[in-house]
């Protein structure tokens, strides 16, 4: 009898380790919007660099992030961002900025030559949150705009500023947040590109004779 139990243990232990094929599959998401269109934005004879954006330490990594409750974070267990937000934002402005054609040329931190203009900033927020109005998708990036030219330090920095975007999410997902968190990224760069443009504007009308 105890030869029996103990075959019967043995058949068991063989099935969980290798009688069948693990299921566990890791979804991927990324946002997905067309870029903005801002009017008024007349071209300018300028090149300006995007470099990539760093990541708040608590979002650096590709877990797609919500609040549970004050003072606590969690994540989707098999759902995940392509890759981590920073990279994400990185990627869209240089798209949205180039789509645009308001400048001369757009560089990534890669490319060849020179821009008088560097762009540059953190994402310190990209998580789903639970507020008085419900679900939404929140990316908060702080954002600076160099001029290059100019020697001192405090001289370089054309603006300085942060962005907190929220947008309602349909449902509790993780597909929901990646569709809420592609609404907050063009409200993000559509009111960003804006800024960018007015800002270099009201730079070289201040140096004009």
């Amino acid at each position: 009898m105890k030869r029996i139990l103990y075959l019967f243990a043995a058949f068991i232990l063989l099935l969980g380790c290798g009688g069948g094929k693990s299921t566990y599959v890791v979804k991927q998401y990324i946002p997905e919007y067309s870029p903005p269109v801002v009017a008024g934005l007349q071209r300018v004879d300028e090149a300006i660099r995007v470099e990539p954006f760093s990541t708040a330490q608590a979002f650096a990594g590709t877990a797609m992030v919500f609040r549970p409750s004050p003072f606590e974070l969690a994540s989707y267990s098999r759902e995940r961002w392509r890759v981590m937000p920073g990279d994400m934002v990185t990627d869209f402005l240089l798209r949205d900025l180039r789509s645009s054609g308001s400048y001369k040329a757009v560089l990534a931190w890669e490319d060849p030559g020179e821009g008088r203009y560097v762009l540059a900033g953190t994402v310190a927020e990209f998580l789903e949150t639970d507020g008085d109005k419900g679900l939404a998708a929140r990316l908060t990036a702080d954002v600076t705009l160099l001029d290059t030219t100019r020697r001192e330090i405090p001289q370089r920095i054309v603006f300085q500023k942060t962005y907190a975007v929220e947008e309602a999410m349909k449902q509790k997902s993780a597909r929901a947040l990646a569709e809420a968190m592609s609404g907050a990224m063009k409200k993000f760069s559509g009111s960003l590109m804006a800024d960018i443009h007015r800002a270099i504007g009201e730079a070289k009308a201040a140096k004009a004779p």
